[in-house]
């Protein structure tokens, strides 16, 4: 698809849908599975989350063509995933998934292993993500990196950047300097914020950007075992597993990304959703046929 189509607003794709451009839809389609999915795994992680997010899916392709006015289109399209999400239960607080953006290894012990080079990091983002710290805790615990909330986030990134450069992770999002517009991120994901308006709002706000879709959906495992709180640091020698860290990331990353539909997505630079692809064909196919009813 061309640049100027995916520059797209999403308010812009669905008008344009509406009068008939198929590749519209088909861009479309694939946006609001990204946004699904980005939602369902940080809530629920991968495993819980993917029955939510694939009939969500299916639900939106049902019912979109009842859906007349672009306005309205996000708000109701939130409403399906949230459904669906709440009938599996309630935000997972803890847990130990591995999946490809993990590298196949628990999360907990790679954020353990990073305690080594990145103490003050890890020890913010567990006071931040697990709620056992009061407020006063974390902004003394933050100040030394910027403050709170850029802190935490700035935190989050250096994680992330250890993760990927020291163990293979396959993380596309990782910038060297916080995007200020993110600042809430760290509490979005931890589940944190002050009312579910705030967080509605965060989530809907989150389908215009999906370079913020791609970071949430793949550091989904550890921002769930950051919740739960991480094990202290294994001992020193068992870092590199025996292997350089670039030996490691060489011999590991190929593996894990076979392993799935997300990891494959990881590798090219694209979302984990490709985990839910027939669903994700399906939505494209049922939309872009539309297209013929509509017009």
């Amino acid at each position: 698809m061309s640049q100027a189509a995916e520059a797209r607003s999403t308010k812009d794709l669905f008008k344009d849908w509406r009068g008939g451009d198929a590749e519209a839809g088909q861009l479309m389609a694939q946006r609001f599975a990204d946004w699904y999915y980005a939602i369902a795994t940080s809530r629920l992680g991968e495993g819980k989350g993917r029955r939510p997010c694939e009939v969500a899916c299916q639900r939106f392709g049902e019912g979109i063509v009842k859906v007349g006015d672009g306005r309205k289109l996000i708000p109701w399209a939130h409403e399906i995933i949230k459904h669906e999400l709440d009938k599996a239960g309630a935000r997972v607080m803890d847990g130990d998934e591995p999946n490809a953006y993990t590298n196949n290894q628990a999360p907990k012990s790679l954020l353990a292993r990073s305690r080594f080079d990145l103490a003050a990091e890890v020890t913010l983002l567990e006071a931040c993500y697990g709620g056992r710290s009061s407020a006063a805790e974390i902004e003394q615990l933050a100040a030394p990196l910027g403050g709170n909330p850029i802190g935490v986030l700035r935190a989050r990134y250096r994680v992330k950047q250890w993760l990927r450069d020291r163990t293979g992770v396959p993380f596309d999002v990782a910038p060297d300097q916080p995007i200020l517009d993110r600042a809430p991120l760290p509490l979005y994901e931890s589940g944190r914020m002050a009312t579910l308006a705030e967080e509605d709002s965060f989530e809907q706000w989150m389908i215009s950007d999906l370079d913020l879709c791609r970071d949430i959906a793949e550091f989904a495992q550890f921002a769930i075992a950051l919740r739960g709180g991480v094990p202290d640091a294994p001992p020193r020698a068992s870092q590199s597993l025996g292997r350089t860290p670039a030996a490691a990331s060489q011999s590991q990353a190929p593996e894990s990304a076979g392993h799935s539909g997300a990891g494959a997505a990881a590798a090219a630079g694209g979302l984990a959703l490709v985990a839910i692809g027939a669903v994700v064909l399906l939505l494209i196919v049922a939309i872009v046929g539309l297209v013929l009813y509509l017009i």
